[in-house]
C-alpha cells in the first residue's frame, strides 16, 4: 500500500513540475522574436492567422495499448481442505499521450503570448526543454 502511494505521489509531482516548466518556459519567450520558440521547440506543425496575429502550433499525439500480466489466487475446498489455486492472465491498458502548444506572434514578429494543453505523457519532453529556459533560483543559505 505504501509503495502504491509513493508511486502515485511521484506521478503527481512529476506532472506538477512538467506543467510548471511549461508555464514558466513559455513565459520566458514573451517579448522575443518568434524564432526563439523555433530554437527551443523545433519547426512548428502548423501556422495560422487569427485576428491579425500569427499563431504557430506544435502538437504531438501518441496513443496505443499494451498488455500487463495479472495474477489471481483463489481458494477451493476439496473434502473440507482448502486448496489454493493461482491463475495468470493479462489485462489490456490503453494510453493517449498528447500535447499542443500555441505561440501567438504580433505583426512585428514578437511573441505576445502562448498557451498549451495536454497531459504529462505528451508534454513531458517539451516541459524539460522549456524548463531549461527558466533561471534557477538560488536557495538562501
Amino acid at each position: 500500500m505504501i509503495k502504491k502511494l509513493a508511486i502515485a505521489a511521484t506521478v503527481v509531482l512529476t506532472g506538477c513540475q512538467t506543467f510548471e516548466s511549461m508555464d514558466a518556459g513559455l513565459a520566458t519567450l514573451n517579448g522575443k522574436p518568434y524564432q526563439a520558440a523555433f530554437n527551443v521547440l523545433g519547426f512548428p506543425d502548423a501556422e495560422s492567422s487569427i485576428a491579425g496575429k500569427r499563431v504557430f502550433t506544435w502538437s504531438k499525439s501518441n496513443a496505443g495499448s499494451y498488455s500487463v500480466p495479472t495474477y489471481n489466487t483463489n481458494t477451493a475446498y476439496v473434502n473440507g481442505t482448502p486448496v489454493f489455486i493461482q491463475s495468470q492472465g493479462s489485462q489490456t491498458v490503453n494510453y493517449d499521450y498528447n500535447c499542443r502548444i500555441d505561440v501567438i506572434v504580433g505583426s512585428s514578429g514578437i511573441i505576445e503570448g502562448s498557451k498549451f494543453d495536454g497531459n504529462i505523457g505528451g508534454c513531458e519532453s517539451w516541459g524539460r526543454q522549456l524548463g531549461a529556459l527558466v533561471p534557477k533560483q538560488k536557495k538562501p543559505v
